[in-house]
């Protein structure tokens, strides 16, 4: 199939599977992936392939990085590596973004694996963009994310650090808590304020910044928790 779109093209050969077929084994119609061979896959469809195959989600979109997704053993022996100093890696894309072996530092991850999180798929050492000293009130799986646009202000201004829990249940959340969830077909997870009505049913994320164009966003429902928002590290 000379005229298949490099995504589709990337996954049938590294799966060997027909179009049918995968769209069996990742739970979509055989037109979907039909439609993914002509102009691409969807970011849901990049999702569930990454997920169900085993694949890298960058490898999937872009033909970029490894093939496979880390197994537990290579997770784990990569954490062995940083804590004996033998390995310091470092990010794609990043310069010096190393991830401290000390327990005194939270990794800064990317808003794509922030979203990967929420999808319990393994975020890499290449997911690491950088380090931010660890605040008290942080569990051991707790991580930072970089603050994008504006959406936030003035609390929250683009590029300022803010630490995320996951280890955070839905209904342990109250009204006006600070979120970070992803929502529908984004690679991208998102940071929201949750507001909460009568019922759990009502609940809804808003902005913080009054000017923003939207003010009402996608009911919680439509969305996985990646986790809350509980500080904030500023740097002078």
């Amino acid at each position: 199939m000379s005229d298949t779109h490099p995504t589709m093209a990337r996954v049938f050969e590294q799966t060997g599977l027909e179009p049918s077929a995968i769209a069996l084994k990742i739970n979509a119609s055989p037109q979907n992936v039909t439609n993914w061979s002509k102009r691409g896959i969807s970011k849901k469809g990049a999702m569930d392939v990454s997920r169900v195959f085993g694949l890298s989600l960058d490898w999937v979109l872009t033909g970029s990085g490894e093939t496979k997704k880390p197994s537990r053993d290579d997770l784990m022996q990569q954490i062995k590596d940083i804590e004996s100093g033998s390995k310091n890696p470092t990010a794609q894309g990043t310069v010096g973004a190393i991830m401290s072996s000390s327990s005194s530092m939270v990794p800064i991850l990317s808003w794509v694996a922030a979203g990967s999180w929420s999808n319990t798929e393994p975020v890499t050492m290449d997911d690491v963009i950088g380090e931010a000293p660890r605040p008290p009130n942080l569990s051991k799986l707790g991580f930072a994310l970089r603050v994008q646009g504006r959406s936030m202000m003035p609390e929250f201004k683009p590029d300022d650090v803010i630490y995320i829990e996951p280890q955070t249940g839905l209904f342990a959340l109250k009204d006006s808590d600070l979120v970070v969830v992803q929502c529908n077909d984004d690679t991208d997870a998102t940071f929201k304020q949750l507001v909460i009505g009568e019922t759990f049913d009502d609940m809804y994320l808003k902005p913080l910044n009054p000017d923003w164009h939207e003010q009402k966003m996608l009911p919680i429902g439509e969305c996985n928790l990646v986790g809350k928002v509980v500080g904030k590290y500023a740097e002078y």
